[in-house]
């Protein structure tokens, strides 16, 4: 019985030991918290393209540099914000978006993938990651990303799209994600994910992004379009909350709701006297 007892056991840990490690192996996309809402986030400043301008699907802002040029010509698309000052969305944002980053490099390296990206074919979800710890998409060439999953993507240092490279594929955009650890400059035609980097990201002037950039989770990083625009950043911001509130402004609703909640009790209080006395 104990012999029974203790092989049960056994097996019980090591069923246990084998669940942990493959929920430990499989990617997990980061939490964004207010990010989620931001299509450009900068750390040192954002600079939009000139001309046409660029059209960003998400909020726009930087901290602690609040500079914001060129817009307009570019511009926030309905419901989203250009935040001009340094205010606390885009400051809780930016803590948000310095723990996903966080989130995505403790996944590990996944997959080592060569520094070409051209060579790697077609992925389908998982991490990945590179020999020198670079990512390169040579000029007119093609990534594929195909299924339904998250794709983590690990980029030690730089990350370049070079021009007329595209990144194509069934994945959808927003659960793919670039953890850049260095600068990343997207020239391509088409780019897709959410791109969170400790320090610039550029973007050429036919580049769209479908997805984020994150800029300047180290200690600076400026966010940059290239160009006369007429491109598009942005496709998976979730909705806008709009400012976050102060403790006077959230003590103010807390009071305003008391006293209309006093108000109706005592309004109740003198009728139900008043049909007594009737």
């Amino acid at each position: 019985m104990i012999r029974t007892s203790s092989s049960v056991s056994a097996c019980a840990g090591l069923v246990a030991l084998l669940c942990v490690s493959s929920i430990a192996s499989a990617q997990v996309a980061p939490t964004l918290g207010l990010a989620d809402q931001f299509g450009v986030l900068g750390n040192s400043g954002v600079t939009g393209s000139s001309g046409s301008g660029t059209v960003v699907i998400g909020d726009v802002g930087s901290t602690p540099t609040s500079s914001i040029t060129n817009f307009p010509p570019s511009t926030a698309a309905a419901p989203y914000t250009v935040h001009v000052a340094n205010d606390a969305v885009v400051q809780q944002a930016r803590l948000a978006a310095i723990a996903a980053y966080n989130s995505l490099l403790i996944q590990g390296s996944g997959t080592v993938l060569p520094d070409n990206l051209a060579t790697a074919g077609a992925l389908g979800p998982g991490i990945y990651s590179f020999v020198t710890g670079a990512a390169d998409l040579p000029a007119g060439t093609t990534l594929t990303l195909n299924g339904s999953g998250v794709f983590i993507f690990n980029v030690g240092s730089s990350l370049t799209a070079n021009v007329g490279s595209t990144v194509v594929g069934n994945a959808n955009p927003c659960n793919i994600y670039w953890r850049v650890g260095s600068s990343a400059t997207l020239n391509g035609v088409n780019f897709r994910g959410t791109v969170i980097s400790t320090a610039d990201i550029s973007l050429g002037s036919s580049t769209s992004l479908e997805g984020r950039a994150l800029a300047g989770i180290g200690a600076t990083g400026a966010i940059t379009m290239a160009g006369a625009g007429g491109n598009s950043i942005g496709g998976c911001s979730g909705a806008p909350i709009g400012a976050v509130p102060t403790l006077p402004q959230v003590f103010a609703v807390v009071l305003a709701a008391g006293l209309v909640a006093l108000g109706y009790v005592t309004l109740r209080q003198r009728k139900v006297a008043a049909e007594r006395r009737a």
